[in-house]
């Protein structure tokens, strides 16, 4: 009996079926800090607590806070500039995040859902 058991041992789902390799790949991260951006431009760090299968997100202890957009207009003809400070602002709030420092104006949230069709990227801290 112990050889059916070696054969078997996949992560299961709920409905009974193995899991997809990204979805294991998620479920590593399970209680890693994370950084979210969401679609409008914020950024939410925290604990990564759950997923769901629409890849709503769901953080403990989630701190939010607009980046700094000084300089930055939708209305900047300059791509290269505009891509240039938006480079910046992202290595800014990298070095931020890998020493969990705390932005200034961030506010707190507790527990917090995220919905995957507002999440633009996820980066976790290993």
């Amino acid at each position: 009996m112990m050889g059916l058991w070696a054969k078997t041992s996949a992560v299961l789902s709920l409905n009974g079926q193995p899991q997809d390799e990204p979805t294991l790949e998620l479920m590593k991260l399970l209680g890693s800090f994370v950084r979210l951006r969401i679609s409008d431009g914020r950024v939410i760090i925290g604990r990564f607590h759950c997923f769901d299968k629409h890849q709503n997100v769901i953080l403990k202890d989630g701190r939010e806070f607009a980046p700094t957009c000084t300089g930055l207009s939708k209305h900047n003809k300059d791509k290269g500039a505009m891509a240039a400070q938006l480079e910046a602002r992202d290595q800014e709030e990298e070095t931020r995040f890998a020493e969990l420092l705390l932005p200034p104006g961030s506010r707190s949230l507790g527990m917090t859902l995220v919905p995957g069709k507002h999440i633009v990227y996820m980066k976790a801290q290993c």
